[in-house]
């Protein structure tokens, strides 16, 4: 829905026309993803052998080491943005972290009772909504808190759509659910959360806004071009960019 709403003709390249392109990595998406490789193998492990707090160090060290090789090292080590100007990707990375273990040791280990974990529900006219959310955890007795992790330099860009998403799936996978907050965990921003709460008003919202979003998809003809930006980065921007930047 995201992508549709970008740039229709994006849509159209990657889920419906599908060409063969080469798909660029660039360093500051492989830095996004190598953070939320590290927190997600961290919380993994202390959800299946509940590690104990003294052992939490040993472990970042252990989760960051193993993510690091997932991806390219010397694209992942360029300098990116961080509030007191730019740094070296890794060196920036396990700052972050460290933060990161500082905030649990001062703030306690919150109730994580999902990492990465999948979803799938449909929507009207055969659609099926499915994705994955970085974390959940349970705050309270049919409370549930859905975090994303962003590594974005501005919340300004963020809305609730994601969130409010991920609360319609939280409500359909937990029967206790009675309200979620949702929250963009900002990890250049010394884990600021951008919140909202959802109740089951929102998700009768959510279910509307999804089914108007799929007619728009389903009826669509024209699949139009939204240049910005953005289409620096865009993984069709050879087969596209011609036509309307001649």
């Amino acid at each position: 829905m995201g992508t549709y709403d970008k740039c229709p003709k994006k849509y159209h390249y990657r889920y419906i026309e599908k060409p063969e392109v080469q798909a660029v990595k660039w360093g500051f998406t492989e830095f996004g993803s190598c953070a939320h490789l590290i927190l997600e193998l961290f919380h993994k492990a202390i959800l299946k052998r509940h590690i104990p707090k003294d052992k939490y160090p040993a472990l970042m060290k252990w989760a960051f080491n193993k993510s690091l090789k997932k991806f390219d090292y010397d694209l992942l080590n360029e300098l990116v943005w961080t509030p007191n100007g730019d740094r070296k990707g890794i060196a920036y990375l396990k700052d972050i972290m460290q933060e990161y273990l500082e905030k649990l040791k001062e703030e306690g280990m919150p109730n994580v009772v999902g990492v990465e974990v999948p979803y799938e529900f449909s929507a009207n006219e055969g659609v099926k909504i499915r994705g994955f959310i970085d974390r959940i955890d349970k705050v309270d007795e049919g409370v549930y808190h859905v975090i994303d992790y962003k590594t974005s330099k501005n919340e300004r860009y963020l809305d609730e759509v994601q969130l409010l998403v991920y609360a319609n799936a939280i409500h359909r996978k937990y029967p206790d659910c009675e309200k979620v907050i949702g929250s963009y965990m900002m990890l250049k921003h010394g884990f600021k959360e951008k919140k909202w709460t959802f109740d089951g008003l929102d998700i009768e919202r959510c279910d509307k806004l999804i089914d108007n979003k799929a007619s728009l998809i389903i009826n669509e003809k024209d699949w139009v071009k939204k240049p910005t930006m953005l289409c620096t980065w865009c993984d069709y921007k050879n087969i596209c960019q011609d036509s309307w930047t001649d």
